[in-house]
């Protein structure tokens, strides 16, 4: 007959199984690895991707809008319809730009905030311009070739000048850091050849009917 000391071996497994199964039979979880820390950017590389990404914003925009339909005195509706096409379209990438642009949010410089404000404000005075402008070839009346080509012809002036004097570059080149960031920046590169004069320049306007 074993003794009752015998029992022990067995009540000791047996209170170990216990425990395991109020325990849900889990061990302990190892600590979980740290994340890898994010490698920060310099200020030089900061201030290279919000430039980059302004002129990002832009392309469009300047590709858009130094392709204007060419004017043809001899279908004036047709034209007309054209350059309200075109720049209806150039409101919508110019709505698109403004949207990225303030996602940018501020330039990573001193007074980043005020630049990236004047930054906005530039594209807006351009998106005021495309409504004035489509405005006034929406008015242009087909009947009269002559008053309807000078609108036309208006209207794509103003573009281009828009576009030509380069407000955004001057707001950034109005800090060294933004300035040398545009100039190495390859989509600020593609800005300035996208902003380059089209090609094919417009058919010239008539001159107009002499009075008797």
């Amino acid at each position: 007959m074993r003794s009752r000391s015998d029992h022990w071996p067995v009540l000791v497994v047996l209170a170990a199984a216990v425990v395991l199964v109020g325990c849900g039979g889990v061990t302990p979880a190892s600590p979980a690895a740290s994340p890898t820390p994010t490698p920060t950017l310099t200020p030089q590389e900061q201030a290279l991707a919000w430039t980059s990404s302004v002129c990002e914003a832009l392309v469009p925009v300047a590709t858009q809008l130094t392709r204007p339909p060419r004017l043809d005195v001899n279908a004036p509706a047709a034209t007309k319809g054209a350059y309200s096409a075109y720049l209806a379209q150039g409101l919508v990438v110019t709505d698109r730009a403004r949207a990225a642009l303030a996602a940018a949010g501020p330039a990573p410089v001193a007074g980043g905030d005020a630049i990236a404000e004047q930054v906005l404000g530039d594209v807006a005075d351009l998106r005021a311009s495309l409504v004035d402008a489509k405005n006034q070839v929406d008015k242009v009346n087909p009947a009269d070739p002559i008053a309807g080509a000078r609108t036309l012809i208006g209207a794509g002036s103003v573009v281009v000048a828009l576009l030509s004097g380069a407000k955004v570059v001057d707001t950034l080149n109005h800090d060294p850091a933004l300035s040398a960031a545009y100039k190495q920046a390859p989509s600020c590169d593609e800005l300035q050849r996208a902003g380059a004069p089209a090609t094919s320049s417009p058919l010239p306007v008539p001159p107009p009917t002499p009075t008797r």
